[in-house]
């Protein structure tokens, strides 16, 4: 029988928290103008993004994480359950 995986060092992720909060209720506010200026995105692929955060790309995770002064393991843990559970409640 298969063990489930591991859970995720404590402190580094929120279940709970998902990629679009980190981005607009995170400790910083940011203007429209100020997230697509540093994450050198336009508008349309950052709400692409945060609808799906499986298509960031390793670039982007890193340029978000310098802005939300976050570390990367702790974003990469929320994208990653976030990613999880999305793919867990699809229907086949």
């Amino acid at each position: 029988m298969p063990f489930p995986p591991p859970p995720p060092p404590s402190g580094i992720a929120n279940p709970q928290r998902r990629f679009t909060d980190l981005l607009r209720h995170g400790r910083f506010s940011f203007t429209e103008r100020e997230l697509m200026e540093h994450l050198r995105m336009t508008y349309r692929t950052i709400k692409q993004r945060e609808a799906d955060p499986s298509t960031l790309t390793i670039a982007e995770i890193l340029r978000v994480a310098d802005l939300l002064d976050e570390p990367i393991e702790a974003l990469l843990a929320v994208i990653i359950a976030e990613v999880r559970a999305a793919a867990t409640n699809k229907i086949p």
